[in-house]
């Protein structure tokens, strides 16, 4: 079976054995939501990088732009590749521990296996299910609400769709509600049917 090529520009080799294991270990889980078997086709080349700045400047250096301030990994549907860097083992005040970012990994492997099975997606629904799956939101909606939604103006859904992580408000939080919503509403069956429409939308 094809493995994950890895192209390493950190400071340690060892970091890519990390990364496998995480990406060994959330694997299933992503592939069960979506109702999919393991057949060769969800393996990727996966670039790490020795800060956040040096991937910033690989992904530039490779022709990508327009990424947010905030970027601190990626998935690149143009050419199939998970982009990462290698954190500091103990958190500090301005970037992720190890540990941390371990969810950040399981996080664009969602995206990766979501673009492998349907394709482009709204960045909306992507990173709505993206949020729903990796634990973010583990305090339920209602605390979201409470605590961010219900404080500041609800942005337009054009914001959301054309301009998503470019404002001062958090769009994930609104892209976790809204899959949220259709996945209750829906049902999850109804709503991986509504996932081929929306490719077929995108297109």
């Amino acid at each position: 079976m094809k493995e994950n090529k890895y192209i390493c520009a950190n400071r340690s080799r060892d970091y890519k054995k990390r990364v496998e294991r995480v990406i060994k270990e959330y694997k299933k889980e992503i592939l069960d939501f979506f109702e999919v078997e393991d057949d060769g086709r969800f393996n990727y080349t996966i670039y790490i990088y020795d800060t956040v700045e040096t991937l910033k400047n690989g992904l530039y250096a490779r022709g990508f732009k327009e990424d947010p301030e905030y970027m601190c990994a990626c998935f690149k549907d143009e050419d199939a590749s998970l982009n990462f860097y290698e954190p500091v083992d103990e958190e500090t005040e301005n970037e992720w521990s190890k540990d941390e970012y371990d969810l950040v990994i399981f996080h664009e492997l969602i995206h990766a296996i979501e673009y492998t099975i349907y394709g482009t997606q709204p960045e909306w629904l992507s990173e709505g299910i993206a949020k729903y799956l990796d634990g973010t939101y583990s305090q339920g909606i209602k605390w979201l609400l409470q605590n961010y939604i219900n404080k500041i103006p609800i942005p337009e859904m054009r914001e959301l769709e054309e301009e998503f992580g470019f404002h001062d408000y958090d769009s994930y939080d609104y892209a976790y509600i809204m899959v949220s919503y259709l996945i209750e509403t829906m049902g999850k069956k109804r709503f991986l049917k509504f996932l081929h429409n929306a490719h077929e939308v995108t297109e």
